[in-house]
């Protein structure tokens, strides 16, 4: 009995070791490659990654026909878009989405094989609904309100039945062109309107805006959140965690870069004070009540340009620069934030670096 035991185990552990090499048969040397990097220290967990891929001329006519494995040839859920075309009418740009949870530091490899096949079942995660005034954006967690002609651009950012955003809504400085949708989930939905644009990933349900021009100029991204009359918390990421209240209708907290460091002042208009200064600043932050909790954040909080980021008594918040490009960041969550956020401030602000090849 024994000697039977024995090998049956021994067929089991070689049956086991053969079972990598039958999945990364399924890879063709040809397939396209491409490599995911963690650079911030931080564990991610179900976390956001695009890889935009320039596929040869003639190799794709359908991106719905692609595949996303991994380096041990495990297929991965993944949502594919044609972004360019050749002149053959080929896929030349190729956007992959999918989610990673991979642990700090590391580097992960996936290769997208062009099958012919149908791709493993993305879930319902993110979808798009359009009329003539409106695009809504929603999940099981999330739906926002875009409005096509941009006044404001967003009326509404809601979490659950919770709603996070006043009447005055979220504006930019740029004025939002013609509508586009260039993804629709279920992984990203991504809106293009001229100059800006919005993007959302099934994973978090943060919206990510974004404005660009061809000189610097003076950006700024403008909300009026729906919280109750204050107190209001308020917190910046900086050298140490910074936080604060907002006791009267019409204080500010206002988070300043520049060249020589950071400062943030508090008070009500010009008899703002200095509440705290230092070199390093991360250009993220929190607004709260007892029941809602929106963290914000601004992409490259360097002293170029001299960001600012501003949270008000009343709910108002800005995040303003001089430069091509501003990307803001919303996250709208409730209480307590450190359960219902599922990620955090500096972990959206450190997407993943993704490169095409090995």
């Amino acid at each position: 009995m024994r000697r039977i035991v024995l090998v049956q185990s021994s067929l089991v552990a070689a049956l086991l070791t053969l079972i990598p090499n039958s999945y990364a048969a399924k890879i063709p040397s040809d397939s396209p490659a491409f490599t995911v990097r963690e650079t911030a220290g931080l564990r991610r967990f179900g976390y956001p990654v695009t890889a935009s891929l320039t596929m040869p001329q003639g190799a794709l006519r359908d991106a719905t026909t692609t595949r996303l494995f991994d380096a041990k040839g495990k297929e991965v859920a993944a949502q594919f878009t044609a972004m360019a075309k050749w002149p053959d009418g080929s896929v030349r740009g190729l956007d992959v989405d999918f989610t990673s949870n991979i642990g700090p530091m590391e580097t992960e490899t996936y290769y997208v094989v062009m099958s012919g096949e149908t791709a493993l079942p993305r879930g319902r995660g993110l979808a798009v609904t359009e009329s003539v005034d409106e695009i809504v954006v929603a999940s099981s967690a999330i739906t926002h309100r875009i409005r096509r002609d941009g006044k404001p651009l967003l009326t509404s950012i809601a979490h659950g039945k919770t709603e996070f955003i006043a009447a005055a809504g979220v504006t930019a400085t740029l004025a939002p062109g013609k509508a586009e949708v260039l993804k629709r989930g279920p992984f990203n939905v991504t809106l293009r309107l001229g100059a800006v644009t919005l993007e959302y990933v099934s994973s978090k349900s943060w919206v990510k805006i974004t404005q660009r021009v061809t000189a610097p100029m003076l950006l700024a991204v403008d909300a009026r959140f729906a919280l109750p009359e204050p107190p209001l918390l308020w917190d910046f990421g900086v050298e140490s965690w910074l936080y604060g209240c907002l006791r009267k209708p019409t204080e500010t907290a206002v988070l300043r870069q520049d060249t020589n460091g950071w400062c943030v002042q508090t008070g009500v208009g010009e008899r703002s004070s200095v509440y705290a200064s230092g070199k390093r600043c991360e250009g993220w932050g929190h607004l709260a009540d007892k029941q809602r909790v929106i963290a914000f954040g601004m992409a490259d909080f360097s002293g170029d340009g001299e960001p600012s980021l501003l949270v008000g008594a009343d709910g108002r918040f800005r995040a303003s620069t001089k430069r091509k490009e501003l990307t803001v960041y919303f996250h709208a969550v409730g209480q307590p934030v450190q359960v219902t956020a599922m990620t955090s401030p500096p972990s959206m602000l450190a997407p993943l670096v993704v490169k095409q090849g090995k």
